[in-house]
């Protein structure tokens, strides 16, 4: 920036201390007029009524009125103007009507869940004389549109172990009605146990088409295997997984399992069945869960023949998780891990709006958020812990290893005693 000499200083400050009104703000705007003075003076190539054509650049051309947002207020500035090209200041750009602290701290309360009206109150107590309509406040937002573009599209890893994929609804405005769209939302687990959100889109509705289009996205940006995919039992988000991740298995959302098991009784029997259904996710090993399933659908196939029938037919598909680390179970059985930290709190900060705009406003408010919390979970602690350490020490424990054995029923107490 353009220094500003010290006798320039004493006389704005003279100047500032004669007038009534507010003195920082007077100080401020004498100081960024006397640094926009000296910047078209550099660029002109000699001062004001000064006669040399060797060093002269072009000719001034007046001022042009110009106004100005602060913390302090609004300030009304005199721009330098030149007759031979633009007249170009390091204070703010050319479209800029605000400083950038004010700017990034309207977009951070926009962010935080507070709507467009209320930053215009809370700006306009804050100063006065700052006027921000509604619309203002969203063009702000629309600034960090490419920041947002480039986090969306960036270089993914070739590999994750978990891919946790779920949508969230939200109402949006759409050829003058008000639609429900969901919001497309895959999360990663990389060999590290660190969790990074993937992918974030927002569909019509939820097909197979929509869940396809999403994943494919992924694979361009990068990512190449994956080892367990977790879900709802949606049926176009499970062909879409398997079409474009090929023999990956896939594990069923027990909450979701034992909700639609749930559905299907009387409230007064609902408590009951949570009990039995919960023994089958306690189980060790597969065999037990099996096993304890069958119990219930026996108990239940007369009274709620429903019941029977899913768990029949649908068990199998909630105990893939059987098949990994014992450590990973309870973080991978489930699509808490999107449910519980993201699509609770997107909804929960979105009520302020209640119904966006358009289609863009409601990717761009919900990507401003994900992309703290990303940054939050790829510096904070890992999600999930990896046993390869941990099971070699515990393997150097004789009775860790002899519990272990008998909770999966290879052998018993004696049994290991004798051997």
């Amino acid at each position: 920036m353009t220094q500003v000499n010290s006798k320039s200083i004493q006389e704005i400050l003279q100047e500032a201390l004669k007038k009534d009104g507010d003195f920082l703000k007077e100080i401020l705007r004498r100081v960024l007029q006397q640094v926009m003075e000296e910047e078209r003076d550099r660029q002109v190539g000699v001062l004001s009524h000064q006669r040399d054509d060797i060093k002269r650049k072009a000719n001034r051309n007046g001022y042009k009125p110009r106004s100005f947002n602060t913390r302090v207020g609004n300030l009304l500035l005199a721009k330098p103007q030149i007759r031979e090209f633009a007249f170009h200041t390091c204070l703010f750009e050319n479209y800029q009507r605000s400083e950038k602290a004010l700017l990034s701290a309207i977009c951070q309360m926009v962010t935080d869940g507070v709507s467009t009206r209320r930053v215009q109150k809370i700006v306009g107590k804050l100063s006065p004389d700052l006027i921000f309509s509604k619309s203002t406040v969203s063009r702000i937002t629309q600034e960090l549109d490419p920041q947002i573009k480039h986090w969306r599209e960036g270089q993914l890893k070739d590999h994750y172990l978990y891919l946790f994929t779920d949508a969230v609804y939200f109402f949006l405005r759409e050829n003058h009605q008000v639609v429900s769209r969901p919001l497309l939302i895959t999360v990663g687990v990389d060999k590290n146990g660190h969790r990074k959100i993937l992918g974030v889109d927002i569909a019509l509705e939820e097909s197979y088409t929509s869940y396809r289009d999403h994943f494919k996205i992924l694979k361009e940006r990068g990512l190449k295997r994956v080892d367990l995919t977790i879900s709802d039992a949606h049926k176009g988000l499970k062909k879409a997984q398997q079409e474009v991740f090929p023999g990956v298995p896939h594990q069923r959302c027990i909450c979701h399992f034992m909700r639609n098991n749930l559905s299907k009784v009387p409230y007064k029997e609902r408590t009951k069945l949570a009990a039995y259904l919960k023994q089958i996710y306690a189980s060790p090993n597969k065999q037990m869960a099996t096993s304890i399933a069958r119990l219930i659908a026996e108990k239940y196939q007369n009274s709620y023949p429903k019941v029977s029938r899913l768990l029949e037919e649908s068990l199998e598909s909630t105990l893939t998780y059987l098949s990994f680390p014992v450590s990973h179970w309870r973080k991978i059985r489930t699509t808490n891990l999107i449910e519980g930290a993201l699509n609770k709190d997107l909804k929960q900060r979105s009520r302020v709006v209640g119904i966006f705009p358009n289609k863009a406003s409601c990717l761009r408010y919900s990507c401003l958020r994900l992309m703290e919390i990303d940054e939050e979970w790829q510096t904070g602690r890992r999600y999930i812990n990896m046993p390869e350490e941990d099971h070699k020490k515990d393997m150097n424990d004789t009775l860790l290893r002899e519990i272990k054995q008998i909770k999966e029923g290879v052998n018993t107490r004696e049994e290991l005693m004798v051997s």
